[in-house]
């Protein structure tokens, strides 16, 4: 065996110790019924202006439920300035469409000894949210592995709407005999604009084997909302490789999880495609 194909053969090798060490994670955090399961893509396209200022537009899918639901789309365009060799900084806006899903809301306890409670649902429904941040990124190679480190300051406006919204309640038809009966009422209402700040926190490992296209990555991002202090709001942990078609071309698959569910996003897990061009 020549050492081209013995280098492919253990890259392959690591890809598949790497996937099945994230596979028992994710399976345990599935059985909280919380957890949601989505497919996310991505398209990324990109073209050097100079030495120093590269221009960018991205597009990103999202379902969730599986494929059985769109959770999002987006698109953007961001502008990349090379400090030196090793730093480099971002600005960049985000168009993003995204649904919220039904949402049941428990009210106070109607009978304790029937264990009833009133509760309203809001009914699922899309809005517009308006993204801008700025990324300062550091990147340090020991050996065949390159680590970076991201830190992004983003700012989302999600704007008003109006959805529908329906309350149901208890009420007693006979209090002596205990009877009670379920009303319903849908009427509008209306959604307030909402203002996010967060500090998004990311390391990735990459190691660039040798004579291989394969690249297998990993990386670990801490989500700190700024305007609402509470320390690290959520983790997402993603881990996966990407494929070098040639210097202009690339696609990347990963597994995702992150911890907990936010105005932004669920809980839960995904699968991702990405791809990236250079012009």
């Amino acid at each position: 065996m020549n050492t081209n194909s013995r280098t492919k053969k253990n890259a392959a090798v690591i890809l598949l110790l790497a996937i099945m060490a994230i596979l028992p994670t994710l399976t345990a955090k599935a059985q909280d019924n919380s957890d949601e399961y989505g497919i996310w893509t991505t398209f990324e396209a990109s073209k050097k202006i100079n030495k120093k200022f590269k221009f960018g537009v991205d597009a990103e899918f999202r379902t969730i439920d599986y494929v059985s639901n769109v959770e999002r789309w987006a698109i953007g365009a961001s502008l990349d300035y090379k400090i030196s060799k090793m730093f480099k900084a971002n600005i960049g806006y985000s168009f993003i469409y995204t649904r919220k899903p039904e949402e049941t809301n428990i009210k106070d306890i109607f009978d304790e000894t029937l264990g009833l409670y009133n509760y309203n649902v809001d009914h699922a429904y899309w809005n517009i949210r308006n993204r801008f941040y700025f990324t300062l990124q550091g990147e340090y190679k020991v050996g065949r592995v390159e680590f970076t480190l991201r830190e992004r300051l983003q700012y989302t406006r999600t704007n008003s709407t109006t959805t529908d919204e329906t309350k149901y309640r208890y009420e007693y038809t006979d209090p002596v005999a205990g009877d009670y009966q379920l009303t319903e009422l849908t009427e509008p209402e209306f959604k307030r604009t909402k203002h996010n700040t967060t500090l998004r926190s990311r390391l990735t490992a990459k190691w660039d084997i040798r004579n291989c296209k394969i690249t297998p990555f990993a990386s670990v991002e801490l989500y700190t909302r700024l305007d609402e202090w509470a320390g690290c709001d959520k983790l997402r942990y993603r881990a996966g490789a990407s494929y070098k078609f040639n210097k202009d071309n690339s696609i990347s698959l990963y597994f995702l999880y992150q911890d907990a569910a936010d105005d932004d996003e669920p809980k839960g897990y995904a699968l991702g495609v990405e791809y990236s061009i250079d012009l």
